[in-house]
């Protein structure tokens, strides 16, 4: 924030001794007004850190820099074209989307948020904790236009904030892909940075897929038999088999694992649809469990995925005025 002045009328002399011809001029003088600059401080102070339980802190403690790496690109099948997508693990099921807020002054004309520039997103969980998916459902807090950026940096604050009627949450239906991986890490195959977001007032390194869907989609894996310790013997020259793929947003990236069961003679890759391996006769599985795996080229062609408003709005200089921004 500029320094403001503020002029300050500090005295008014008029010169001379007398109101006779001696000094005629004197006596028209303008007052001389002495400017005071006065520096109002700029620094603001960082918020509280909020307490958090040995469960957060260990969750918090695995998306730590010693453990970024590169997310592999997958290979893939849909109906005899090759796909190409990004594992980010397991979620718990059932499946559920997070909160995540991003505070915002307001909304232009066309009913775009106007940013706070520079305000990261504020996440509700994070994985390795309760209702992880990677799928966010979006909350926009509508806050006051002299709000600073990254004063907000938990839900509670959030919270907090509406509750004084300081702000106002503005729900949406709309969900996005957003997984957070360990700060640091990296999309193979792809040059785009993560974004930083807020977890309980601690840092966090999210990638932004953008619209996705909930429901979970099949995803066939092939294997034979079972492993020492009983789990699918996953045939790894195989590249997994799905029936659907991204043909517009809200995109399937949620998928539900089957494993498809094949004998000692099978060849890897002869298989590649879902229809082949309906009439293969090969048993497949219920699903065993849920991952999210974006997908983002077919036969080679990257997918158009749009962005967050996150990050599509994130240095919005809009030529709307906003609609008034302060809750009533």
């Amino acid at each position: 924030m500029n320094a403001v002045l503020r002029y300050v009328v500090v005295g008014l002399v008029l010169a001379g001794t007398s109101l006779g011809a001696q000094q005629p001029a004197q006596q028209n003088a303008a007052p001389k007004l002495v400017a005071q600059k006065r520096t109002i401080p700029t620094t603001i102070p960082e918020p509280p850190m909020p307490s958090i339980s040995p469960e957060q802190q260990l969750a918090l403690d695995e998306l730590s820099s010693r453990f970024a790496a590169p997310v592999e690109l997958h290979q893939g099948w849909f109906r005899d074209r090759q796909l190409q997508y990004y594992d980010f693990g397991v979620i718990a099921q059932p499946v559920t989307a997070g909160r995540v807020i991003w505070p915002i002054h307001g909304f232009d004309a066309a009913g775009h948020p106007v940013a706070i520039r520079g305000q990261r997103p504020v996440f509700s969980t994070i994985p390795g904790l309760p209702g992880y998916s990677g799928v966010w459902r979006l909350t926009y807090l509508v806050t006051a236009d002299h709000v600073q950026p990254n004063v907000i940096r938990d839900a509670a604050s959030a919270e907090a904030q509406v509750r004084s009627r300081r702000a106002a949450f503005h729900e949406t239906n709309l969900t996005f892909n957003l997984p957070i991986v360990a700060r640091g890490s990296s999309l193979a195959g792809d040059t785009a940075s993560g974004m930083l977001g807020w977890y309980e007032g601690r840092d966090v390194q999210f990638f932004d897929f953008g619209p996705a869907s909930l429901g979970p989609v099949s995803l066939l894996v092939i294997a034979r038999g079972l492993d020492a310790q009983g789990a699918p013997n996953i045939v790894h020259e195989q590249a997994n088999i799905a029936d659907t793929v991204p043909a517009g947003p809200p995109f399937p990236d949620i998928w539900n694992i089957q494993v498809v069961e094949v004998d000692s003679s099978y060849v890897a890759n002869t298989l590649k649809s879902v229809a082949a391996v309906r009439s293969s006769g090969f048993l497949v599985g219920s699903p065993s469990s849920v991952r999210n795996c974006p997908v983002v080229a077919v036969d080679g062609s990257r997918l158009q995925r749009a962005a967050s408003p996150v990050r599509e709005f994130a240095d919005l200089r809009s030529p709307f005025p906003p609609v008034p921004t302060r809750p009533q």
